[in-house]
This record gives C-alpha cells, structure tokens and sequence, in this order.
C-alpha cells in the first residue's frame, strides 16, 4: 500500500497538467483503461517484484482521477451545487468500498487470490465505457445539452476559456487557504489509507473475528460513511460552511478512533470504528470544494493535481508506519493511536478557513 501510494501521490504533480492539456475525458478515460489492465497482470503473477512494480504502476494511473473529477465538477457545477456534486463521487468510492470488501473475500475464498484480480479486471471495463460514452469536457461539447442548462451551469455568463488546451497557472500556490486545505486533506488521506488497509487487520487479528466474517464487517464503516455524506454535503452547500464541516469531522475522527482502541467487545469496537467513519468521509468532498471554489477555471486541474500529491506522499508513511508500530510492539492499537494524532494538524489548519466562512 505504502508503494501505490507513494507513487500515486508523486505523479499527482504531473496528473493536474496532463488534465488541464488533454481534458478530463481523454486523460481519466486511459487512467480507467490501465486500472483494468494492471489488475490482469497482477493476477497473473506470483513474484513479489513484479507485484510491486505493478503497484507502481497502478499508482501512476489512478492519479489522473482527483484532478479529472476536480476538472468535471467546476466546469460542470455552479458554485451552490459543488459540495453536492462532490458528495455524489465520493459516493462511489464508497459504495466501491461496500460491494468490493465481502464480494473479493467472497471471490478468494471461493476460488483463490488470482480469481480476485481477474474480477477487477471484468470490474474495471465498466467505467471505461461510462466515461467515454457519456463524460464531456464541457457543456459546450454536450450535443443534447440546452442554452438555459448552460446559462444556468455557467451562471448566466458567457462560457469561458476554462476548456481551452492550455497548460494553465499556478497562481493557488500563493494561497493560504489552498495550503490550510491540503494539510486538512492530507490528516484525511492517512486516516483514510490507514484505516482500510489497518481495520480488517485490526478486526481478525485483536477483535478475533474470521478471515470471511472480517470481509463482511469491515464494509459497515464505509456503509455509515456513504450515509454521512449523503446527508451532510446538502448541509454544507445551504450553509456555505465547507470548513467547519472538515474541522468537526477531523475532530471527530480522531475522538472516536481514540475511543475505538480502548473499547473491549467487538460488537461494541465495530459500531465505534463505523462512528469514526461518519465524522472522516464527509471531510473529502467538503475540501475538494473549497479548492475548487478557491481556484480559477485554468488552475483548478493543477491545484487539485498539488493538492493530491501532497496528500497522498504524506499519506502513503502511514500504513507502513502502522504496521512498523506493530512489528516492534506487538500492539496493533499504537499505529491507530498515531493516525488519530495526526488530526490535531487538521484542526488547527482548520481554524483560519472556518474564520474565512470557505
């Protein structure tokens, strides 16, 4: 994990740029193709090198998607609607989360470890398809879409150059509130990539659950989670307070996560760890919206592709810090501990954008 993510971050820098050049359509749509491609191979391997590699890899073709859909919410999106419309994406990572946990543990108990990359390779054609027969870069180059939508979407002004094939500016670097945001998002990454590789662990290795048991639990939290921002990112869009929404969230993570360790019974551990994922996953649409609210049409592509390879460089120490933890103390909790930790950071970040009303 600590592989992909270290690449996936790295190469965000290069993903923005690609983005604003190509537009999102092209650029997302070869990301989609060697999600699919790479997962073919990785079932079809059994040297570890090859396997890391792969991971590599993968990482290099998922960064396309943070800047792509960043890209395809402002463009087509009017500002009261972007939490909304971030919400709804981040749903599906969600939803991904909940079918993919119990129907791979399914799949590899059934049928093996190799069965389960095969299926993901199946998996992943089906968002090709949807990106390139109904993904557009523009409403401009929407054929069934009408002049009031567009007048709507753009706020009754004239379409700007925002689709144009440019390289873009990096002025957003100058902001303060674009940095506040990445290290917000950053506390989130690492709580969010140490949770899901660390939980099911944490669930079959301390709370005693199966290997097939573990599959099914450990998308409960994903499930609250897709609850949670279903329900919070309307609120935030009516109330125009994306930041106190991140800040109470972090703030959240980080109390339950805590409370999450020091809780005995498993039944009792579960509900609190899905309660730690209600507060963490409202938090990613909400600071992808303030970047995007934040930043202009031409830099929206580049700031969201800096913003992710923060984010993710930073958070790819934490699964393998985690499990470093756990190695030398023989205590899975310590690594938790140290991912809640992680969020005083966030708070504190937090403060100057809840002040600024973002």
């Amino acid at each position: 994990m600590t592989v992909f993510l270290l690449f996936y971050g790295a190469s965000c820098f290069f993903a923005g740029p690609l983005v604003q050049r190509y537009g999102p359509r092209l650029v997302l749509g070869a990301g989609l193709i060697s999600w699919a491609a790479i997962m073919a191979i990785m079932g079809a391997t059994s040297v570890i090198m090859v396997l890391l590699v792969c991971r590599a890899i993968l990482g290099l073709g998922e960064a396309v998607l943070g800047p792509s859909i960043s890209k395809f919410v402002q463009t087509w999106f009017p500002v009261h609607e972007r939490a909304k419309a971030n919400g709804v994406w981040f749903v599906g990572l969600e939803v991904g989360q909940i079918i993919a946990l119990p129907l791979i543990t399914w799949i590899t108990v059934a049928w093996g470890w190799r069965s389960s990359f095969y299926a993901l390779t199946l998996m992943g054609c089906l968002p090709v398809i949807v990106c390139m027969l109904y993904g557009y870069d523009s409403p401009a180059k929407h054929p069934r879409i009408s002049k009031e939508e567009v007048e709507y979407i753009t706020g009754g002004m004239q379409e700007t150059k925002v689709q144009e094939k440019t390289l873009g500016t990096f002025a957003f670097l100058k902001l303060s509130s674009f940095w506040y945001s990445a290290v917000i998002y950053a506390a989130a990454n690492a709580g969010f990539w140490g949770f899901m590789v660390w939980v099911p662990t944490y669930m079959k290795t301390a709370l005693g659950f199966s290997f097939a048991k573990t599959g099914l639990l450990s998308a409960l939290p994903y499930l609250v989670g897709t609850i949670s921002v279903i329900v919070l990112t309307p609120l935030m869009d009516k109330t125009n307070a994306r930041a106190t929404f991140s800040v109470a969230g972090c703030l959240g993570f980080a109390i339950t996560l805590f409370m999450a360790m020091s809780v005995t019974d498993p039944v009792i551990a579960v509900a609190v760890l899905c309660l730690a994922n209600v507060f963490i996953m409202p938090v990613f649409p909400a600071v992808f919206t303030i970047v995007q609210n934040i930043t202009k049409p031409t830099e929206v592509a580049n700031a969201t592709g800096v913003f992710n390879g923060c984010a993710y460089v930073f958070a790819s120490i934490f699964p393998y810090a985690m499990g470093a933890l756990y190695s030398s103390t023989g205590n899975m909790q310590n690594g938790f501990y140290l991912l809640a930790s992680v969020f005083a950071l966030a708070v504190l970040a937090g403060i100057p954008l809840v002040k600024n009303r973002l």
